[in-house]
């Protein structure tokens, strides 16, 4: 249950929420991902809130980092989410 619970402490900030949509949206055009710029400019956010964001997203799973040079490019990881699903498929038996 600890990795479920951790998904619903990450997804449950809603500028983290945010900045995970702008990842998955901008994954469909570039499979790369988004920069850690592209992201700040798309949410509106500063730099050192984004990165603390991306961490906490990474550290559950939810995205990946993938550094190209100076870049770093974050691309979700649909996966992650599977804990989550199987919870509101069936809460009973989700782990």
């Amino acid at each position: 249950m600890s990795r479920l619970n951790g998904l619903f402490k990450a997804l449950a900030n809603p500028s983290r929420r945010r900045v995970y949509q702008v990842i998955c949206r901008g994954s469909a055009r570039d499979p790369r991902g988004l920069t850690v710029d592209q992201i700040c400019r798309l949410t509106g956010l500063k730099q050192p809130s984004v990165s603390h964001h991306l961490a906490r997203l990474s550290s559950v799973e939810l995205i990946t980092r993938t550094r190209d040079g100076t870049w770093v490019h974050c691309a979700p990881r649909r996966e992650g989410l599977t804990p989550l699903r199987l919870f509101v498929r069936d809460p009973a038996h989700a782990n």
